[in-house]
């Protein structure tokens, strides 16, 4: 199997600098927590990796399943409960909004999303991650 690799260099105070391929993310705590606020914290990063794993995987899907589809009007929105000792997530809720008029068009692409989305599949034994639509 492949593997998939990144690095991470500590810059100052709680501030890190991590880089993927060519792509560079600053990592840091929330001034509440010490930190200077230059970034999203690990807890954040970890949601939007669930939700940009999710959100590709669908719009890959999507242009296989129907690509004539317009989802300019389609969100999304990931949602942590933490619990403590140790602080973790209890529970993830990954919640779709689009119009009514859409759920035909696209629900298949969204379950072959939550099936192929790497992250989903790494932690779904580890805590709760419940897919939600919203259908307006």
């Amino acid at each position: 199997m492949p593997e998939i690799g990144v690095t991470l260099r500590p810059v100052g105070g709680s501030v890190v600098v991590g880089q993927a391929r060519d792509h560079t993310v600053t990592i840091d705590r929330p001034k509440e927590k010490e930190g200077t606020d230059a970034g999203p914290m690990g807890g954040e990063l970890l949601l939007l990796a669930l939700g940009g794993c999710y959100v590709s995987t669908f719009l890959a899907a999507l242009r296989v399943e129907a690509p004539e589809a317009e989802v300019s009007e389609v969100s999304f929105r990931v949602d942590g409960s933490l619990v403590g000792a140790p602080t973790r997530f209890s529970e993830i809720t990954v919640q779709t909004s689009a119009p009514a008029a859409l759920q035909d068009l696209i629900s298949k692409s969204l379950l072959k999303a939550e099936r192929g989305c790497i992250v989903h599949n790494s932690i779904r034994d580890a805590v709760t991650v419940r897919f939600t639509h919203e259908w307006r």
